[in-house]
């Protein structure tokens, strides 16, 4: 089987792949449907974008989600150890905030984001990048950098809430696939440790978090270091994450569950209660960018998500929608 088109994800970019077929309409009226395999955060976005565009929908699901049930939700326009800018942030922050605000206003927790230094070599690196993130900048101080913007999603009470909301317009959640006319595999680390869409240069990763009881800390920002923690109300806070490449069996461990610990007292020497241990895989493709494949006998494919995938996650399935129904089309 070979591969049609394929490349990494740009807003509208896309390798032409639509020589070989006819047009026809992917709208209510045409008799189409396309089946979105999958409905965890890719899935569940592409499906709800579909709706929105008058499409038919059927999903293909067996309600476990991958590591969206589990995944912390975290939204940081500024990520990593070298202070680089998430490519098209802005843009991308404003629509995944229309999006999940839309279906419920609650979903979408907007925190400030402190940044702590690791140490002085950190900050001086924080220094040279600092014209580069200075939009994104709040106040800086002697502990770290506070950014302007941030938040976090309830990534498993969005998985209810859409599901509600596409079945409410019409969706049709299944268990088996059936003959479709269209095709969107949205199947996380799944379908790409399974490969079904061949070898993508995938490079999965599991990572366990902690939700953490700390009485009377009051912490109320998104704290980050050599982990994140952010704070759900209550005395609670989740922290995380681990990154494993190798060993993706399912399932928390003892020495995630230690390396977490360790994350925490980055943040505070106070005592604390673990209320909760959970692991999941993540989607990472090289480079960590969302990738589009087509293949002509299995359709699209959108996977790669990873661990920004709550803020690209609405603007690359609208994406896609858009050109699928604009150029896309199918056989007659």
């Amino acid at each position: 089987m070979t591969i049609a088109g394929c490349r990494r994800f740009g807003r509208t970019e896309f390798k032409e792949i639509f020589s070989l077929y006819q047009y026809r309409s992917l709208q209510d009226d045409s008799g189409v449907t396309v089946e979105v395999i999958g409905f965890g955060l890719a899935g569940a976005c592409v499906a709800l974008r579909l709706q929105e565009r008058g499409v038919r929908v059927r999903v293909v699901d067996d309600g476990l989600a991958g590591s969206t049930l589990v995944a912390a939700g975290l939204v940081n326009p500024v990520a990593g150890r070298n202070f680089e800018p998430s490519s098209r942030v802005q843009d991308a922050w404003d629509e995944a905030e229309a999006f999940y605000c839309d279906l419920d206003v609650t979903l979408w927790h907007p925190l400030p984001i402190k940044r702590l230094w690791r140490d002085e070599k950190d900050r001086a690196k924080f220094e040279r990048k600092r014209e580069i993130v200075s939009p994104w900048i709040e106040s800086v101080d002697e502990e770290g950098v506070t950014w302007n913007q941030g938040g976090w999603l309830e990534t498993a009470r969005f998985l209810t809430i859409a599901r509600e909301r596409f079945c409410k317009n019409g969706g049709i959640i299944s268990r088996a696939q059936d003959e479709m006319d269209q095709r969107i595999w949205c199947t996380g680390s799944a379908g790409l440790i399974r490969g079904e869409f061949g070898e993508v240069g995938h490079r999965c990763a599991k990572g366990e978090i902690l939700t953490v009881k700390i009485c009377d800390w009051n912490e109320k920002r998104i704290l980050t270091k050599n982990g994140w923690l952010i704070p759900l109300g209550g005395d609670l806070y989740r922290v995380g994450a681990t990154y494993d490449w190798d060993g993706l069996e399912t399932g928390p461990s003892d020495d995630g569950r230690a390396r977490v610990e360790k994350i925490l007292r980055g943040f505070t020497q106070r005592d604390f209660e673990v209320m909760d241990h959970v692991a999941g895989v993540r989607p990472i493709i090289h480079r960590s960018e969302a990738v589009i494949l087509f293949q002509e006998e299995k359709g699209w494919m959108l996977n790669g998500l990873g661990s920004k995938g709550v803020i690209y996650a609405p603007s690359v399935a609208r994406d896609l929608v858009e050109k699928v129904i604009s150029e896309a089309e199918l056989s007659g």
